[in-house]
């Protein structure tokens, strides 16, 4: 008897797309995480608090420290603008230091305000000598020049009325749950720190389904349907999750970003009482490939398919395969270029052709495009991948806003759910090919990245080898062939990657024209991809189940 290997493809996505390492025995889920909010306080000289009453502390342990609390009329943190002394007096409370202060300034006639230098520890600190030097101030008070490369200056209107030396300090709204930082607002504790020795950058420290609360309304409208929302929901946590994983921020003094570089956050100021429904009753849930978290990333829509992660960017994840859509609406959208336009575009990215005069498209199994040749007058370039769509960021309008799409054509390619691209049936003399293997472990993955064919979902005997595979008939039996032997094959998925020349096309009245359909890079789940399938009655875990292959979700 011949056994049957059946081609499945599925998909799913993500940015950088790494498969992250966590602890086999479960993942731990922290209880808040660190948001740095470069939109507009990333190295910045101030930060304005509109909040008029605020709780003063640090983070000690991973808790909230209180020190003080302060009341005034327009709050900045700052970098300081002149040169400080420490007093070189040190008070174990802000009110203690706040009176030795008063002393300070009655004797010598000086200005000075309370420092906060660690937990517990108040210092005295002197930025205002009236008419003596700094040199002759410090040494009438015993003190000395303080080093300003880590302090950090609360001012009340233009008024200093405290300083922070090696320390970042955090601070909560004494009057309400949000601290308001000019034109947002968030939840949790705002951290101000010089992370790199530059300026201020500010942070949100905020509980993980609070950051949720802000965080998906800022990615999927509140007004769709509420299980494309929990789809979202728990693609966002498993993604945030991911991407604090990976460090991507450490050295910047957080652990997310709150820009697309992770995913747009506005805290409280976006919330809807939808999503904070859908983040509450999805708490803690995530998405799960292997017993670990996934890089759950996500786009606006897909045009018809989702693609391979390795069609998009570099690394092919198991759990990121195309699949076709189910009831996506997408948007069409066309741009149009000069001869002339794309050679000054094209330029810009070092790829000097002159005036183009051709393009030769080919597109990927599942509908985007996967290279342009382009030839011009005096020369050519090939373009490949994200550069298919990026070539022409420096115009106006940016980046195309997809690759799936045609040039001077509105035939665009996109298989359905019934295509035998995305199923086919093979006999063992059929699938018979070579290329690397990696076993993580027993009953793992394995991905086999050969001539347009990659394979998952093995489940075998033997522990981590490399080697070559290839499916043979031997007694009705599939075989695994490596270096160092891997017993048994029981089921092998493949998927070709093939790619189709689409022709080559030349400008019409000096012009070239390109159809498409969808927005995003096209891996893992389609929002509206998703808001289709919600309405066509599937749940949120079906979404999800059906847009990242393989995973479960709990």
């Amino acid at each position: 008897m011949k056994r049957i290997i059946r081609i499945l493809v599925s998909a799913a996505a993500l940015c950088a797309c790494l498969v992250i390492p966590m602890p086999a025995m479960g993942y731990t889920v922290p209880d808040t995480v660190r948001v740095g909010l470069e939109y507009k306080y990333k190295n910045a000289a101030s930060v304005p608090v509109s909040n008029k009453n605020i709780i003063i502390g640090s983070e000690q342990n991973g808790s909230f420290e209180e020190e003080t609390e302060l009341s005034g009329t327009s709050f900045t943190f700052n970098v300081p603008q002149s040169t400080i002394i420490d007093a070189n007096e040190y008070y174990p409370s802000y009110d203690k230091a706040l009176y030795a202060c008063k002393d300070l300034n009655d004797m010598w006639g000086y200005i000075s305000v309370p420092a906060f230098v660690d937990e517990g520890l108040w210092g005295v600190y002197i930025y205002d000598t009236g008419s003596d030097s700094i040199s002759y101030a410090a040494d009438t008070v015993s003190g000395k020049v303080a080093d300003g490369t880590e302090i950090i200056v609360l001012k009340d209107l233009s008024e200093p009325v405290m300083f922070f030396d090696g320390i970042n300090p955090q601070i909560e709204s004494g009057d309400s749950n949000v601290v308001t930082l000019s034109d947002r607002s968030y939840r949790g504790r705002i951290e101000f720190g010089r992370y790199t020795g530059g300026n201020i950058t500010a942070v949100n420290v905020v509980g993980l389904e609070e950051y949720l609360y802000g965080a998906v309304p800022s990615e999927m409208p509140s007004s769709w349907d509420i299980e494309a929302i929990k789809a979202q929901v728990v693609a966002a946590r498993s993604y945030a999750l991911t991407r604090r994983d990976m460090k991507v921020h450490e050295s910047d003094g957080y652990e997310l970003c709150d820009g697309t570089n992770c995913q747009a956050y506005i805290g409280y100021t976006n919330e809807s009482e939808s999503v904070k429904n859908a983040v509450d009753s999805t708490e803690g849930i995530l998405a799960y490939y292997n017993g670990q978290p996934i890089n759950a990333v996500f786009f606006s829509s897909s045009g018809g398919s989702t693609d391979n992660s390795e069609n998009v960017w570099t690394d092919a994840v198991p759990y990121l395969r195309a699949v076709p859509e189910i009831n996506e609406s997408a948007p069409s959208w066309t741009r149009t270029f000069t001869q002339e336009e794309l050679g000054s575009l094209l330029s810009a990215k070092g790829k000097n052709v002159g005036t183009v005069e051709s393009i030769t498209v080919y597109t990927g199994q599942y509908g985007r495009v996967q290279k342009l040749e382009v030839n011009g007058s005096s020369g050519s370039a090939v373009l490949e991948k994200e550069e298919t769509r990026t070539f022409c960021s420096a115009s106006s309008q940016g980046s195309l806003v997809s690759r799936m799409y045609a040039v001077n054509s509105d035939e665009i390619y996109a298989p359905n759910e019934s295509s035998t691209d995305f199923q086919e049936e093979y006999t063992n003399e059929d699938f018979n090919s070579t290329g690397s293997i990696f076993v993580a472990d027993t009953n793992s993955t394995i991905q086999v990245d050969t001539e347009n064919l990659y394979a998952v979902n093995y489940s075998g005997e033997g522990e981590a080898v490399s080697g070559t595979i290839h499916a043979v008939t031997s007694d009705g039996e599939e075989t695994i062939s490596t270096q160092n032997s891997v017993e048994k094959n029981t089921n092998v998925y493949s998927v070709s990657n093939k790619i189709y020349e689409g022709g080559t096309v030349y400008p019409v009245d000096g012009k070239f024209v390109f159809y498409g359909r969808g927005n995003g890079h096209g891996v893992g789940m389609s929002q509206y991809g998703a808001k289709g399938m919600a309405e066509a009655g599937y749940s949120y875990k079906e979404i999800l189940e059906y847009y990242y292959t393989g995973i479960t979700v709990e």
